[in-house]
């Protein structure tokens, strides 16, 4: 007879997540004290690849999501269950996740309880990210527009210029995942837009991201635009290269809450013209 403890470690191989899996993973989310955010984990199923690993009860251990962009590609939601803490499970779905990925360079947000782990893997720290939530005090800049249905092969070329791969099977979903998507133009053409969704969990904030535009002043119209558009509480995740929008955020209403990493398998260079990227879509995607 074999005698098994509640804790005993999960040997089975990881196992694709689809949408039957949402369930498992609100309840492992909420093990690990996240919050439920059941939009945002319907999101990444349908725009990537989840992967878990399955205890003997039949309960979700630990999770990640690939999401693929051509030559490189994103890892989220990597979670273990608290009982499972510190036993490998962490690693053995990383190493899984970055198999499947294959030759395309991954990247992460790191927390930094989840860092260490990240930089024994092969990852490393190529920029910060500054969370920041609060009621917008600002006022709107009036330059920039609802977006249209029309405007969307425009914003699919800026994203590609801007991001270096093709993320049509992300960006062209925005309009069912975002309430509301904002466009800056200059003589007629598209120079950037901004997506903002409502909280993704209970109590949470209106999520404002991607951000890309030509300008630190356009981009700041964005942000003015559709934050005031929203109401309510915003959140919104900028780079801590950029002081001087971090500083005008909080001069308008925004907090700092927490910072993480962003990080890239060797350090590599991403992409695209990253400059013009001020928020990212969701930090699980970039």
């Amino acid at each position: 007879m074999t005698i098994r403890t509640d804790n005993q470690i999960p040997t089975t191989d990881p196992r694709p997540l689809s949408f039957t899996d949402l369930t498992a993973c609100l309840e492992l989310s909420d093990n690990r004290e996240w919050p439920l955010e059941d939009r945002k984990w319907e999101f990444l199923l349908r725009v990537g690849q989840g992967y878990g690993i399955v205890d003997a009860d039949g309960k979700l251990a630990a999770s990640a999501v690939l999401t693929h962009f051509g030559d490189f590609a994103a890892i989220s939601m990597v979670l273990v269950a608290a009982k499972y803490n510190r036993r490998g499970l962490g690693t053995r779905i990383m190493r899984h996740v970055m198999a499947e990925a294959g030759d395309s360079v991954a990247t992460l947000y790191a927390t930094p309880q989840g860092q260490p782990l990240y930089e024994k893997l092969g990852f490393q720290a190529t920029s910060g990210c500054e969370v920041l939530t609060g009621a917008f005090t600002g006022r709107g800049a009036g330059t920039t527009r609802p977006a249209a249905a029309g405007d969307l092969p425009a914003i699919l070329r800026l994203d590609a210029e801007v991001c270096g791969v093709d993320r049509t099977h992300v960006v062209s979903r925005l309009p069912e995942f975002a309430d509301r998507i904002r466009v800056i133009e200059r003589d007629g053409e598209i120079t950037g837009y901004a997506a903002q969704t409502r909280a993704l969990s209970q109590n949470g904030s209106n999520q404002v991201g991607p951000v890309i535009a030509a300008t630190d002043a356009a981009a700041r119209a964005l942000i003015s635009d559709i934050a005031i558009d929203a109401g309510g509480q915003t959140r919104i995740d900028l780079d801590t290269a950029r002081p001087d929008l971090i500083e005008w955020a909080t001069q308008n209403g925004l907090t700092p809450v927490f910072s993480c990493k962003a990080m890239v398998v060797g350090g590599a260079t991403l992409p695209g013209d990253r400059g013009r990227l001020y928020a990212p879509i969701l930090q699980a995607i970039g």
